[in-house]
């Protein structure tokens, strides 16, 4: 399968690394401008939540030692993935497995810190 960015909207926390860094690296402007972003970050009309609109399949993108696009690689969050459908679909019910489990993946994704997190123990134990 073709690997493409997949988006995890609920992860974005709108700190707009990837657009920073996509224009810096995508364009070889040597600037960090978004205007010379494919990706950009897009506030809700309620400005409650960001997400990122990515406009590539990652094709002429700088890769990093790992093979993945450099957007990928700085959102601190996991909310974006490079990856095929099939895992994408692994993923999203592997965070929602996780966030049962563990509060602090409400806030990021558990393939982007791959630590043994645990139930965090109940208050009074």
């Amino acid at each position: 399968m073709d690997k493409r960015i997949f988006v995890f909207s609920d992860l974005c926390n709108g700190c707009r690394n990837c657009e920073m860094w996509c224009s810096f690296r995508k364009r070889d402007q040597n600037e960090f401008n978004a205007s010379y972003s494919i990706i950009r970050i897009v506030r809700d009309i309620d400005e409650t939540f960001d997400e990122p609109m990515v406009n590539c399949t990652a094709k002429g993108c700088p890769l990093n030692e790992e093979g993945e696009p450099i957007c990928v690689e700085v959102c601190p969050t996991g909310a974006l993935a490079f990856t095929d459908s099939e895992d994408a679909y692994q993923k999203k019910i592997e965070l929602a497995k996780n966030r049962r489990v563990q509060p602090m993946f409400k806030l990021i994704a558990p393939w982007k810190y791959p630590y043994p997190w645990t139930e965090w123990p109940k208050e009074g134990v």
